[in-house]
């Protein structure tokens, strides 16, 4: 290029020239270094890991990646030139503020810390766990820290679960019933939890460390020691019966052993083994086994098949004639306990459980029931068990016969088909249920009470449709009846035709005359549904005449008129309803649904009331003891009802639950307020009563302790009285409960003793402080030598059982004077006060402060 004459121009061509030189050859690696950093940076934002870069000088956010922003839930902007302190406590800047200072001005990085669990603050002061790990640098002049921050939320979680495992297994070592050990690999103890210390009599610390050839025989640790070297070898679980004796002697005791291998880092380490004693399990099998032996040269060749059950059902021995009569060979019903039922007919399981499960009786019990042969055929089999009995009087089990009585059954039912049911429903006919309503009818004379319902039925207008589609059609139509009422009732009920479009329903085991109106209400239900027969939507009614029980009739017969006459009503009212032909019976049932629902109303509408009978102490001045809170119905209508009629309706429905809560919670709340008034009150004790129908309510329980934290009375003063059937009909349960209410602090009683079953040994069992005397046998105790002797004999046995005795019922000072005597404890009855609203039962305390008066002197 020419010069224009200027040297200061050509000197800044050239220095132009050369720079666009210089720069042309630098782009390129500017370029890559350029996309290295922005690829670096796609890089750190995308870790898993938080990172923050704080400048040490005010320990503020100079940079962090797109991780650190999803964990905080903030912007970029709301984190940049924020401090540590807005993210990490306070002491992780303090941590490192001195080294931090130290590296200002070097070049190179000067410290790493790493490995610090602390916590991250973000949004609304959520705070997520992490661990850090902390670099300091510096660069030109200034010091940087560099933060990574793993989120180790799961970490801990696994952790606590890992934690939580290992106490519930150590727990269960500890508190297993079954013996628990591990041994090396050279057949030292290195665990041993209670159950196997126990067993050798010995502490841990004088077990681990030691073999089993310090604690038994040769010959035994020999055997362990080789059932231990199959595990280790083999590296395989075993399951083994071991028979083991101590050197401190002893019989030998038979071990179900588990045995398995511990691995670790796939090598085994140790042996470990749960061991359960089955001595007395052994010891049974074998006297089964000796027996077994004689009876199985008899058996195997009866031509009935032969089964001995075992009492827990294990079926010990089949006769090879099972296979004749079932199709399957005996292994079949040895591998398989429940084999037999399951090749019973569906129809038949429900009578052979109920035979199987009631208690054998000395003679021989039988049993008819179909089976289903393997070749698929129905066979009919007769069934006769028998208790074996052992040497010292031990039952072992259950003989069972059966016999194939195919042919004869076949024949039998076959003949009373024929003759006992209709041809065209396969109904009962009038035979077979005039048969039955006779054998109801004798149960309701040798059983009282049991109910049972006829029930007569007529279909309204069929003529009308028989006359005009056809007497097929109708025939068709009466099919679908029959099948409709035999979806209405249970399977001990009776359905049969009498001719024509009459039907008779027998019901019985009725709970109540009351399931014999639901029946006929379900009945009624089911026939107003559309029929579709034949094309045609048949909509049919019918009327329906009832008797409830025999009704003092002779005959059947007559329970048959009585039902038709009802039905006949019924038609005379209107057809499509159904008549009691009892009157009295169907208003007493009409009586029992109206207070059913009178019940539900009242406890709403708070129609009960308590009354308060006292309770007093037979110690010369009559102390009052307490109060016993008695329920009071006041019905709007029919003014104060009788708890003889009402209780027993409330049991029956269950409303007695809600209303015995209801009488519990206000009877410690008036107790409560008593005490708050009066310092008399502070010694009186609340009785309340149970009902049967309460007790075995799973919540019971708790819901009394509810009441006592409510209401704050102190348990002890509270007296909770339960019926001697209540707690009898489940002994077993009740003990438990019994113990439970007992746990609160409560004082229990059994209440109307003497009227129920209980016997001394069964009163053992439970955690009782009080007797209550039915008073029917305290009104005879001063005028027959009978009742004196009860109520005598009644006092004896509680005291004996260090149960004190409430008399109730006392109502003349004879029987007060006898009570003293007989060292009764405490009396209630009219003779000292009948049942008090609150208001006068508070008089009355009042008026006991020297001792209650009775009756006859002024109260």
């Amino acid at each position: 290029m020419p010069s224009d004459g200027n040297p200061g121009d050509l000197r800044d061509r050239l220095i132009g020239l050369g720079e666009r030189s210089i720069a042309k050859s630098y782009y390129p690696e500017l370029k890559r270094r350029l996309e290295d950093l922005e690829r670096f940076r796609a890089v750190v934002d995308h870790a898993n890991d938080a990172i923050f870069v704080f400048e040490t000088k005010g320990w503020t956010v100079a940079d962090v990646n797109e991780t650190a922003l999803a964990i905080l839930g903030l912007e970029r902007g709301e984190v940049l030139s924020a401090t540590i302190s807005a993210f990490f406590p306070p002491e992780i800047a303090t941590r490192y503020a001195g080294v931090a200072a130290a590296t200002q001005g070097g070049a190179q990085a000067q410290f790493r810390n790493g490995h610090l669990v602390t916590h991250l603050t973000g949004r609304g002061g959520r705070r997520t766990p992490v661990e850090i790990t902390v670099t300091l640098h510096s660069f030109a002049g200034t010091g940087y820290a560099v933060v990574v921050a793993r989120d180790v939320t799961m970490r801990q979680q696994m952790e606590a679960e890992l934690d939580k495992s290992r106490q519930l297994f150590a727990s269960f070592m500890e508190n297993s019933p079954a013996m628990a050990f591990i041994k090396d690999t050279s057949g030292y103890y290195i665990f041993s939890n209670p159950a196997h210390n126990t067993w050798l009599g010995l502490k841990q610390d004088e077990i681990i460390g030691r073999s089993d050839l310090d604690f038994m025989p040769q010959d035994v640790a020999d055997m362990l020691r080789e059932n231990d070297r199959f595990v280790l070898d083999e590296g395989k679980p075993l399951l083994i019966l071991e028979e083991v004796r101590k050197l401190t002697g002893g019989p030998p005791r038979f071990h179900q052993v588990s045995k398995f291998p511990l691995v670790q880092n796939g090598v085994i380490f140790a042996v470990a083994g749960i061991a359960v004693d089955i001595t007395t399990q052994i010891q049974t099998e074998q006297a089964l086994q000796k027996s077994e032996d004689r009876y199985r040269i008899v058996a195997d060749y009866t031509h009935a098949m032969e089964c001995w059950v075992s009492p827990t059902g294990e079926m010990l021995y089949v006769s090879p004639s099972c296979e004749r009569i079932t199709g399957y060979p005996r292994e079949y019903f040895l591998s398989n306990p429940s084999g037999l039922e399951q090749l019973i007919h569906p129809e038949d399981q429900e009578a052979w459980r109920r035979f199987h499960s009631g208690s054998i009786q000395g003679d021989d019990d039988s049993l008819d029931f179909r089976i289903r042969h393997k070749n698929s055929d129905l066979r009919w089999v007769s069934e006769v068990k028998r208790e074996v009995m052992s040497g010292n009087g031990g039952s072992l089990g259950a003989r069972i016969s059966l016999r194939d009585i195919t042919n004869r059954k076949e024949m039998e039912l076959q003949l009373r088909h024929l003759a006992l049911h209709d041809p065209l429903t396969a109904l009962a006919n009038r035979t077979l249920c005039l048969d039955r309503v006779r054998q109801a009818m004798e149960r309701s004379r040798r059983r009282q009470p049991y109910h049972f319902s006829l029930i007569f039925l007529d279909l309204d207008r069929f003529k009308v449709l028989n006359d005009s589609l056809g007497h097929a059609f109708g025939d068709k139509v009466l099919m679908a009846v029959a099948d409709v009422l035999r979806g209405c009732v249970r399977g001990l009920d009776t359905v049969s035709r009498f001719g024509g479009d009459e039907f008779v329903i027998l019901l019985e085991e009725l709970a109540s005359p009351r399931e014999a109106i639901q029946a006929v209400q379900r009945i009624r239900l089911a026939l107003a549904v559309p029929l579709a027969v034949d094309g045609h939507e048949i909509q049919l009614t019918a009327s329906l005449g009832v008797t409830l029980g025999a009704q003092d009739s002779d005959t059947p017969e007559d329970l048959l008129r009585n039902a038709d006459v009802a039905m006949h009503q019924a038609k005379k009212a209107g057809r499509n309803r159904f008549k009691v032909f009892t009157r009295a019976m169907l208003v007493r049932a009409s009586l029992l649904m109206s207070m059913e629902t009178d019940l539900r109303r009242a406890i709403a509408r708070q129609e009960f009331f308590l009354a308060y009978q006292p309770i007093v102490r037979l110690d010369g001045q009559a102390t009052l003891q307490g109060f016993e809170a008695l329920v009071r119905w006041n019905h709007p209508e029919k003014g104060l009802v009788s708890p003889g009629d009402f209780i027993p309706v409330a049991e029956d429905t269950g409303l007695i639950v809600d209303l015995g809560l209801m009488v519990l919670r206000e009877a410690c709340q008036t107790l409560m307020t008593w005490r708050a008034d009066s310092e008399l009150a502070q010694t009186l004790v609340m009785s309340v009563n149970l009902s049967p129908r309460q007790f075995s309510e799973a919540s019971l329980v708790e819901d009394i302790r509810c009441v006592l934290e409510e209401t704050g009375l102190p348990p002890e003063k509270l007296k909770l009285e339960i019926t001697e059937s209540a707690i009898m009909e489940n002994a077993g349960s009740a003990v438990d409960k019994l113990k439970k209410l007992k746990s609160l602090g409560c004082t229990l009683s059994i209440d109307d003793f003497g009227t129920g079953y209980s016997s001394m040994s069964s009163l053992q069992q439970f955690p009782l402080d009080n007797l209550k005397i039915d008073l029917s046998f305290v009104r005879r105790l001063d005028t027959s030598q009978e009742g004196l002797e009860i109520v005598k004999a009644i006092i004896s046995l509680a005291h004996s059982l260090k149960l004190q005795v409430v008399a109730e019922g006392v109502e003349r000072t004879e029987q007060q004077m006898i009570l003293t005597v007989l060292q009764c404890e405490y009396a209630q009855g009219f003779l000292y006060a009948k049942p008090l609203p609150a208001p006068q039962a508070w008089e009355y305390m009042q008026g006991c402060a020297n001792g209650c008066k009775l009756l006859s002197q002024g109260r």
